[in-house]
């Protein structure tokens, strides 16, 4: 799911100040750092070569170091090339303070400060070694430079700067969501507004007055639009209302004619297919003429009755039309309840027929199509299944959509408008239920109709 716009602007807006925000931070950090760590590096130079002077008047004399150290007030320790301790005065920590055997060797074979960083008494200190040599004779002199005051500042500049980063930051995102908001709201507006604009109500407009020239020019276009959108849509409506109820009398008079014909016993074979081939296709466009008049009632949005239903009745009455359509394919009631429900019977019956015509359509020959009817949760609960190729899983909700049909070689071979199954979807929905298909590809599929159903006097009774 995308973000909306003013989203969008507050969190790049926030974000850029955020980049230049850390920029500035860590730019900050940086110099401090190296500031402080400068002035601890040049107290170890001066402390050290102090102490190297020092040594170098007293001499290697290990009771003359050990007097020696003593008057540093800063940690020193003196080192036998091996990295015995000759002395240490009561600042110095001489095992935190030992380097390693890498460290000694680099010690001795480099004439430059060694620097290392120390824990002693719990507090941080950097070291410098360094190495002196009487003749023959190398000693390792190290003094230690407490780091805790740099940890302190360096800490107390973190808060202050994340503190008053994230309170800038946060005024930041106020503002920047307030004007982003206040310069989409008539966008927002106008978006809801076109929201509630349902196809079968096009009469409503946006009518933007005293708005920014581009929104106003939007809302404009958008209106006109919704003009040409409504005649088309009354257009087509009244076309396919005015075909289908002229269609309606021509074809059930000719599927008359056809069955008065059937019931002559003089006919032969041949001729009885023929006539039972016709008659079926006639029932065929019967019910999309039906199909396309339930259409534009639904598009029109009219009022259905509330009348009581036996649905058990109404599904034995459906299976008996539909056995002939196709010999090949075996039709039967699989279980049976008594359920009552209320609403129209001509579209409840319509939803059936679009179900189990579907499904005896789109089985292979020598398959089933099955049909129950349970009672489950206070709903009636319709199942039609059938043994076909099944829908992909990407297709099973979009198979509802109107005049939609799944893109495959046996929807081509069985043709079809493809608007049965969205209209037996909002019979079931305008009578308070819905539709589901349980499939999967290559399995067949299980179309499932949910109704209202009247509560069992027996069940309830007991």
């Amino acid at each position: 799911m995308s973000l909306a716009i003013r989203w969008r602007l507050t969190i790049w807006i926030a974000l850029a100040f955020a980049i230049t925000l850390g920029a500035v931070f860590f730019s900050v950090r940086i110099v401090v750092r190296e500031i402080l760590d400068d002035d601890v590096h040049e107290d170890l130079s001066r402390n050290f070569r102090e102490l190297e002077g020092r040594v170098l008047i007293r001499g290697p004399n290990p009771e003359g170091l050990a007097e020696l150290v003593n008057d540093f007030p800063f940690p020193v320790v003196i080192l036998e090339p091996d990295g015995g301790a000759i002395a240490a005065n009561g600042e110095a920590d001489a095992e935190s303070m030992q380097p390693s055997a890498d460290e000694l060797e680099a010690i001795l074979a480099d004439d430059k400060a060694f620097l290392s960083d120390a824990e002693i008494s719990g507090d941080e200190f950097r070291v410098q070694s360094g190495a002196v040599s009487f003749g023959n004779e190398t000693l390792i002199l190290q003094v230690g430079r407490s780091t805790q005051a740099i940890e302190d500042v360096m800490q107390a500049i973190n808060t202050i700067l994340l503190g008053g980063g994230l309170l800038a930051l946060l005024g930041v995102l106020g503002t920047a969501y307030f004007l982003a908001r206040s310069a989409l709201l008539p966008v927002e507006q106008m978006t809801k507004l076109a929201a509630e604009i349902e196809a079968s109500d096009l009469t409503r407009r946006i009518s933007a007055r005293r708005k920014p020239s581009e929104i106003q020019k939007l809302a404009d276009t958008f209106d006109a639009m919704l003009a040409r959108l409504q005649a088309a849509f009354e257009q087509q409506r009244n076309f396919v209302m005015d075909v289908s109820h002229e269609l309606r009398t021509p074809l059930t008079g000719l599927r008359g004619n056809i069955d008065v014909q059937l019931m002559r016993k003089e006919l032969d074979a041949e001729e009885r297919r023929q006539l039972e081939l016709m008659s079926s296709e006639v029932q065929r466009l019967i019910r999309l003429t039906a199909n396309l008049l339930y259409l534009a009632h639904a598009e029109a949005d009219r009022e259905i009755a509330r009348l009581p239903i036996d649905l058990d009745d109404l599904c034995l009455e459906v299976v008996h039309q539909v056995s002939n359509v196709r010999k090949d394919v075996s039709l039967r009631f699989a279980h049976e309840e008594q359920i009552r429900t209320f609403g129209d019977r001509d579209l409840i019956k319509q939803l059936v027929l679009n179900l189990v015509d579907n499904a005896v359509k789109y089985s292979p020959e020598g398959g089933e199509v099955v049909v129950s009817l349970h009672r489950k949760d206070g709903l009636a609960e319709l199942a039609v299944a059938d043994s076909g190729s099944g829908i992909p899983a990407d297709q099973a909700e979009r198979i509802f959509e109107r005049f939609y049909r799944v893109p495959n070689s046996q929807s081509r071979t069985v043709g079809g408008a493809g608007i049965g199954l969205a209209i037996s979807r909002w019979i079931a929905r305008v009578h308070g239920g819905d539709i589901r298909v349980e499939s999967n590809d290559g399995q067949g599929s299980r179309f499932v109709a949910t109704l209202p159903a009247e509560p069992d006097v027996e069940a309830t009774s007991r």
